[in-house]
């Protein structure tokens, strides 16, 4: 496992190491907004190979690797989490952010895009564009989650607000837990299989 996972990595930093290092860059603007924005692109760039395959209609370029369709689905998503990681451990350390403070800034960055990554998969998986998609549930999530905020019990959950962490852990590990049993029993690896034949 640990082998496969290597080979994935270093597949997606030759083939898009360009733009995840540009973007990672700009994750060092200590500014949630901005990082929110980047952390999207980041998603967009790592899974484009889903949309890709789902267009063309086949999987020879994956199943010509070592990857099962559950590897396909959860390999992308502890590369981003590494490099998101790795980039805020950076920038704690070189503005000097208190330990709780880093930490706060790695879990709220860690269920954005636990959340966001589901999102995507989602939207692939039912045949709709992920990478425009996102965009538009980012907007939703931003509007809904700033009516009433005092009231708004959306805020609680939003992976943009997080007004509660427990709970927005919880709907980010809901909407991933989804989206990874659609991705590999109901939706694309059956669509893939058919196209396949």
């Amino acid at each position: 496992m640990i082998q496969k996972l290597e080979a994935y990595f270093m597949k997606d930093f030759i083939e898009k190491g360009g733009a995840l290092a540009v973007f990672s860059i700009m994750l060092f603007l200590n500014v949630s907004f901005v990082r929110t924005i980047f952390m999207i692109l980041m998603i967009t760039v790592v899974l484009s190979h889903f949309e890709q395959r789902r267009r063309r209609e086949n999987i020879s370029a994956l199943t010509a690797l070592p990857f099962s369709y559950s590897d396909i689905f959860w390999f992308p998503f502890v590369f981003l989490i590494t490099i998101v990681t790795i980039v805020q451990l950076a920038v704690s350390g070189i503005i000097g952010l208190p330990v709780y403070d880093a930490f706060s800034q790695i879990l709220y960055s860690v269920v954005f895009l636990t959340a966001y990554y589901a999102v995507f998969t989602l939207f692939s998986v039912v045949g709709l564009t992920g990478s425009g998609f996102i965009w538009l549930f980012w907007v939703a999530d931003i509007i809904f989650g700033s009516i009433q905020p005092s009231q708004n019990l959306y805020r609680l959950i939003s992976p943009v607000y997080q007004e509660n962490e427990i709970a927005a852990i919880l709907f980010s590990i809901i909407l991933v837990s989804i989206s990874a049993y659609l991705f590999s029993k109901k939706g694309v690896t059956r669509r893939w299989k058919r196209s396949s034949r």
